[in-house]
């Protein structure tokens, strides 16, 4: 599977993958990623950040060419600096929902993230310590109608681990319509995101624009958004600290954790591999 390692794609997911706990990109996966690179590999991230909260991590390893962003709702290419592909959420009702949302959990921060900024609606304790995680700030607006922008990639909102269910449990009862679904993406935060848009179709979208059809997919993630993209290929890995839910899907589960260097076991794996 791994003789030609010019023909390998790695995408990996980023906050519980590639990154540290404490958000860092390590000496270990970096010097990782760099090899596979020489080697004439691709390396992918496959994330739910925006672009604003993503770039500066590529700075140690390079431009890493198209990479998928919003959990599946943007292709970004990075070497163009473009969008090549997204699904934004549609507008009208987005921010109907939004504007209920914020007004029936007022301790909840609504993440509005667009292609250009981002803008916060109820600000949070959860929400700014988002902002240190993912090196970005965002716009302050009281509501929804201080946000001028109608493209909107997608929302994140940022609440206690307490609140979580009872604030899924809610959106699931007021979204009848088609246009939108959730996704938990960690303990703190819940996304609205077009619907249809996941991190698999996106990783099979964006092997068809670039033609990559004759490579071998490898995939990384840890949580239950990166489900999708773990079973659609060629090999799958997680790291030590992966949701059982994702464990149960893998071909690999790392010894290493995150902080470990979990990416670079698996580039190792791949290079021993005959």
């Amino acid at each position: 599977m791994f003789e030609d390692k010019s023909k390998i794609v790695f995408f990996a997911d980023m906050d519980g993958t590639l990154l540290t706990k404490d958000k860092r990109l390590s000496e270990r996966n970096r010097e990782a990623i760099i090899r596979l690179r020489e080697a004439g590999g691709l390396f992918s991230v496959a994330t739910g950040r925006v672009i604003q909260a993503t770039r500066h991590y590529f700075e140690p390893i390079g431009d890493l060419g198209p990479v998928i962003l919003c959990n599946g709702g943007m292709i970004y290419d990075c070497a163009g600096e473009k969008v090549v592909w997204s699904k934004y959420l549609p507008e009208e009702r987005a921010r109907k929902t939004v504007r209920e949302l914020t007004e029936r959990f007022p301790e909840v921060c609504a993440e509005v993230c667009t292609p250009h900024k981002i803008y916060d609606i109820n600000i949070n304790d959860h929400e700014r310590r988002h902002w240190v995680i993912g090196g970005f700030t965002a716009e302050i607006v009281q509501d929804v109608d201080r946000i001028p922008e109608k493209e909107w990639c997608k929302v994140l909102f940022a609440m206690s681990g307490d609140m979580k269910k009872s604030f899924a449990e809610y959106c699931d009862s007021i979204n009848t319509a088609p246009g939108i679904e959730y996704v938990s993406s960690s303990v703190n935060y819940h996304e609205m995101l077009s619907e249809g848009c996941t991190k698999g179709d996106a990783m099979k979208r964006l092997i068809d624009i670039y033609g990559f059809h004759d490579r071998t997919v490898v995939a990384m993630g840890d949580y239950d958004n990166d489900i999708t993209m773990l079973r659609g290929a060629d090999f799958s890995a997680c790291p030590a600290n992966a949701q059982d839910s994702v464990k149960a899907v893998c071909d690999m589960v790392c010894k290493a954790d995150c902080t470990e260097g979990a990416v670079a076991e698996v580039i190792d794996f791949i290079f021993s591999s005959r």
